[in-house]
Formats: C-alpha cells, structure tokens, sequence
C-alpha cells in the first residue's frame, strides 16, 4: 500500500494572483524553522498581512452604499451587509473550495473557499465599524483527496455585532452550508491565527505540487503568524520529509506534540517518519495507536476507501465505504463514493440507488451537480442496454 503524506489545510484551494510582498524571512527566528533547508526560498515574494486584510476601493464604495440603504429602508447596516453577502443581485458570493484569496481578489471575483470568505466579510463589517469575531468551529476529522495527498480540513464562521445598535441582534455568517445546523463547538481566534491559516493552505498547495521553495515560504509565514498553529508545523514535518530532513521533520513533529500531546495527525506522521528511518517498531505501536482512537470516525473509513479506489481495489474499497456508512448512512460524500464502487464494479442499479440518495442529501448546489450528472451517464447507459 503506498505511504500518503497527510497534510493539513483549512479547506481547499488553488493559488489566485495577489499582491507580493518583497520583504522575505530572515534568520531562524522559530525552532525548528530552519532557513538553510531551503536556501531558494528568500527569493519567494508572498503576500503581507496587509495585502490580504485591505479592501479595494470598490469595496470601500460598496460600503457606502450599505450605509445609504439602511438609512433609506430604516434597517440596520449589520442586516445590509449580511443580506447583501448572498443576494445575487448584490455581492453574490458563492463557497468554492479551491479559492484561497486575499480580500481583494475575493471581492472582485465573487467566490472563494471558507476562510478567504469569511476574511472579506470580517473586513467589510471592519470598514462599517461593526465588530467581528472570527470563530474556529472544532468539526469531526475530515479529509478529502487531492493530488494522491489526503488534506486534512478545518473550519471558520464570523460572528458580527453592532453594539451601537441596542436591538440589533449578533448575526452569525457562516458559507459553508454543510455546517448549517450543526452544533459544532467554536471559539473566538484572533486575527494572527487567521492569517496563519491563511498562509498554511497556501503552503500546503505549494507542498501539494511540489514547489518546496514556496511552501516553505509559506509555512514559515504561517508559524511566524502563529507558532501555536500545529496545522501548520504538521505541515512543515511533511515538507522536510519529502526534502529527506527527517531530523528536521521529526522535531516538527514533536513540536505539535508539545502543543496537543494528542495531536493524531502529528502522531500518524511520526509513525510513517518512523517506517522511512528503520524505526518499524515504533512506528507499528503508534499507528496501532492512531487507528484504535480513529476506527469510529466515519471519514476514516472513507478517505481509506479512498485511497484503495484511487490504486483500483474497488472491492477494498467498497469494505471501506461499508464501514463509513455503518457508522453515517446520511452522508452524501460516503452515498457518492458507493455509488462510484458499485459502478466500478458493473452494480449499476446499486450505483443509481446510492447516487439519488446522496443528490438528496448533498446541500452545496455543486455537490448536487456532480451528483446528477454522474446520475445522468447512468442513465444514458441504461438507455443504451435497452
């Protein structure tokens, strides 16, 4: 079986132009963020702080006619601002996962994953003098595919208040509709943070596609915003690893587990660090550790299955799927991918059944879309049995 890297993201993303920031990392200012490692990376221009909080003068007017539509309607500019977040003939905007921005290229182009959205917003509610809060919503363990990498992904919502307003109420705003409903545990983070999630996803695609350089620009970006962000020092133990700093790769590892002694993801990437260096033992005893503390997690089960189907043992694959459904028979992602085993494997009435069942339980439009255009080839193959 192969050895996927697990890496940490906060969702997905692709690299979207910005502005560049032309001041690079200097010295070792963090342990163990060694500059040496990857000497190309003082040359990688990233965005600064300020280049990803800044609203665009289009922005700046479209605040100003928030504030004039509120007078105008005797509403308040909280309630325009949040309305105007999802009317089309308005903002707009749209979650897509592979959309990490700054706040002016989120602006401008309408859509984009959960954190950049949720960036902008608390951005414009700045610019309108509200106060914001940035949450980071603690979800179950969630990973979903990409590149043959298994990202491992996280969450973010806003909370806005007007205190000028006595009767205003706090509005919560939240993109992702899949988190609509749940009563998810979520603490107040400070802006640090966000901007070191920010960086890590930026990091990690880099990490995705092989471009060490800027990944470990990214990274340490993200650790210099936040040396407690262990998503980030994860990260960095895969990139050193992939660069053969196992030494290097191990003391990130540990890192994270001097924040959260419990840190599964850390745990898992020490124990394949452990397999590489001839260290079988112990990396035997703690992935037995790992899998006992996630053999109750649905998408355990899933991004296992995952990975079989993505090596052509569909059969494996569907005992995997099998075990996530036990576990969630709800789940549209889990529906989707039993449908897609049992069309592998000529169960094409299986295939439809799963398929319908995972478009009436999917909440994204997208996910539905997908849904029933894999639906819709079925269909058509039926047509042509007839």
């Amino acid at each position: 079986m192969k050895v996927y890297a697990l890496v940490v993201v906060l969702s997905s993303f692709i690299l979207l132009g910005g502005c560049a920031s032309t001041e690079p990392d200097s010295g070792n200012y963090l342990h163990p963020v060694y500059t040496d490692a990857f000497p190309a990376a003082r040359s990688v221009n990233i965005e600064s702080p300020a280049q990803i909080l800044t609203l665009p003068e289009e922005a700046k007017r479209f605040l100003t006619k928030i504030k004039v539509t509120a007078e105008q309607k005797q509403t308040t500019p909280l309630d325009e601002l949040v309305n105007s977040l999802f009317a089309e003939q308005q903002l707009g905007l749209s979650y897509f996962s592979d959309a990490n921005s700054t706040v002016a290229d989120t602006f401008k182009n309408r859509q984009a994953n959960c954190l950049s959205l949720t960036l902008m917003t608390y951005a414009l509610a700045k610019g309108l003098g509200l106060d914001a809060s940035l949450q980071d919503v603690f979800i179950p363990e969630y990973w979903s595919r990409k590149q043959g990498f298994s990202l491992l992904n996280g969450h973010v919502n806003v909370l806005l208040t007007d205190k000028r307003d006595l009767f205003a109420t706090p509005r919560l705003v939240d993109f992702d509709a899949r988190m609509q409903g749940q009563q998810f545990k979520s603490e107040t983070m400070s802006v640090n943070r966000a901007l070191s999630m920010f960086y890590n996803n930026k990091g990690a695609n880099a990490l995705v596609y092989g471009n060490f350089p800027v990944a470990f620009r990214y990274l340490s970006a993200a650790l210099k915003q936040d040396d407690q962000f262990t998503a980030a020092w994860i990260n960095l133990g895969v990139l050193y690893r992939f660069a053969e700093h196992y030494d290097f790769a191990e003391e990130a590892y540990k890192k994270v587990l001097q924040i959260d002694s419990q840190n599964l993801t850390a745990r898992e990437n020490l124990a394949i660090l452990f397999r590489l260096t001839g260290r079988d033992t112990q990396a035997t005893e703690l992935a037995k550790e790992v899998h006992q503390l996630r053999v109750a997690n649905p998408y355990y089960h899933l991004i296992r299955g995952d990975e079989a189907f993505e090596e052509g043992d569909f059969n494996l694959a569907h005992n995997y799927y099998r075990r996530a459904y036990r576990l969630d028979r709800t789940n549209h992602l889990i529906l989707f991918a039993l449908g897609k085993t049992a069309l592998a494997t000529g169960e094409t009435d299986d295939a439809q059944t799963f398929l319908q069942r995972a478009i009436k339980r999917a909440e994204l439009p997208a996910d539905r879309q997908r849904y029933a255009a894999k639906l819709a080839v079925l269909s058509h193959y039926y047509e042509e049995q007839l």
